[in-house]
């Protein structure tokens, strides 16, 4: 005789008598059948199963006694699986914005120079752009304190600018003689400020400027990189002619 569970024992009679009396569709048919299944077959006990009953009733037994596990079930003390984490969605990339295109390299002048002007650096209203000549020709050039300028309209009309020579706003090392050599550089820098005083009067907006590099040589118009937004101050200071560092 063996216990069921928690149970007494019960005989292989009581078996049996369950079918008879419930149909086994009981727990307690259940237990029966499961403690008829485990007595210990002899010489002298033969154990007969109804192959009927026995498959209608197989799970049930199987179940209650705790010899067989469900299929799929998640066992006793097994974490719970989490759902798969949802893929983000995608951050919102915005497209770069269009890079301004480069000016084409100066040309050189019959006098062996080529003079350009960098893109204006702008702070709290102040601005300063880098003008530089290089030596394209064959012999040496001969510089000499300030450029003389003029700041022209779309039409390479002058505008009515007071240039004043020397500034504080950046470093002016002061006139000197220079001689640049061909293929070797020179530069001077202009500030201005973009200030609106007078709604009556048209601000400057330059589209060129005009450089003289030194008493007595021809002008070179350059294309200026972003307009030469004056306002309406009508000003605009330079440093002399310096060589570059390094």
């Amino acid at each position: 005789m063996l216990g069921c569970r928690g149970r007494t024992t019960c005989p292989g009679a009581t078996y049996r008598k369950s079918m008879r009396a419930t149909g086994a569709h009981t727990a307690r048919a259940a237990c029966d059948i499961c403690n008829d299944l485990r007595v210990t077959v002899t010489k002298r006990t033969r154990v007969r199963l109804l192959g009927a009953g026995s498959a209608a009733l197989g799970s049930l037994a199987l179940g209650a006694c705790g010899s067989a596990a469900v299929p799929g079930a998640r066992p006793a003390g097994a974490p719970a699986t989490e759902p798969a984490a949802a893929t983000p969605p995608p951050a919102d990339v915005r497209p770069p914005l269009p890079l301004r295109p480069s000016p084409p390299p100066p040309a050189c002048t019959p006098q062996g120079i080529a003079v350009s002007m960098a893109e204006p650096d702008a702070a709290m209203g102040l601005r300063a752009a880098r003008i530089e000549l290089r030596n394209c020709g064959s012999r040496p050039y001969l510089l000499n304190g300030y450029p003389s300028l003029r700041v022209l309209d779309a039409s390479r009309q002058p505008f009515d600018v007071e240039i004043v020579r020397g500034t504080r706003q950046v470093k002016d090392a002061g006139p000197k003689p220079l001689t640049i050599r061909p293929g070797r550089k020179a530069a001077f820098v202009i500030v201005w400020r973009n200030t609106v005083t007078d709604a009556n009067t048209v601000a400057v907006a330059g589209k060129y400027l005009e450089v003289r590099p030194a008493p007595g040589r021809p002008v070179v118009v350059v294309p200026a990189i972003g307009p030469i937004d004056l306002g309406t101050t009508g000003r605009m200071e330079e440093t002399a002619w310096q060589l570059p560092r390094g």
